[in-house]
């Protein structure tokens, strides 16, 4: 049987990584990990050329990289899997991934790399407001929603076997309110747009010498009906499919007039 190729960018230690795979294995599916060895947040798609990398055996089928979240997956599918895997899944990410997060995030990368190898993808995150009371077993509630419940749904909307011979890529994004429900519905969207707010924090180290934080509002979006923003808003699972198409037809096209 094929293996599921697990990875993210909360590093090798994440309770999300961790939950994703316990849930597999109740579903007796054969799961390969390739992660990296730390904490890659915001990493995007990046990948690492000017340094090598290490990589770490945890256990059998079970491997951190130290580099991206894009390494760990670049050389788990090239260096490590015996075979190529049925499909992959990068989370659960502690925090959401929604509208312009798409090409910040390192969750939605990894998965994005996978698809790049020719394996039907998915990123999985968990939208959370209220990260001081957070528990980390509402990974494991998400974990089995997921695989119980999106993953199915996806499957019958795609057809099972066009899914995975055809590649696709996914993200999803899971309420925390799924702690307490158990299941929420789930919406097909398309992606919303955050509203960052551009703040830069200034502030000056012990030597004197100057230091910016990037910050910006979390939990602020566009009003845009129907998006991934509005619907995890209103405590729904979203489901976009992602097109990696980058060139403007529209141009395009004019010039061929």
């Amino acid at each position: 049987m094929k293996k599921i190729f697990l990875t993210n960018d909360d590093g090798i230690y994440a309770a999300g990584l961790s939950a994703l795979e316990f849930s597999a294995s109740k579903r007796n599916l054969s799961c390969f990990i390739s992660a990296p060895l730390n904490e890659q947040s915001g990493a995007g798609h990046s990948i690492t050329l000017g340094a090598p990398l290490r990589v770490s055996k945890f256990a059998e089928n079970r491997f951190a990289v130290n580099g991206t979240p894009t390494d760990a997956v670049y050389v788990g599918i090239n260096a490590l899997i015996d075979e190529k895997p049925l499909f992959a899944v990068s989370g659960i990410n502690k925090g959401g991934n929604l509208g312009d997060d798409l090409t910040y995030s390192g969750t939605v990368s990894a998965a994005m790399e996978a698809f790049y190898h020719g394996v039907t993808s998915f990123a999985v995150s968990l939208y959370i407001t209220d990260f001081a009371a957070f528990k980390n077993e509402t990974f494991a509630i998400c974990a089995d929603f997921f695989f119980d419940e999106i993953l199915p749904e996806i499957e019958k909307v795609v057809g099972k076997s066009e899914l995975y011979s055809n590649p696709r890529l996914f993200n999803i994004n899971i309420p925390e309110t799924i702690a307490v429900s158990k299941k929420v519905p789930v919406k097909w969207v398309p992606f919303g747009k955050r509203l960052y707010g551009g703040d830069v924090v200034k502030r000056v180290d012990p030597r004197g010498k100057e230091y910016v934080w990037i910050g910006g509002n979390q939990f602020s979006f566009a009003d845009i009906e129907g998006s991934d923003c509005c619907e995890i808003q209103r405590g729904c699972a979203t489901v976009t499919p992602v097109s990696l198409e980058f060139s403007d037809y529209e141009i395009l096209n004019k010039i061929k007039v």
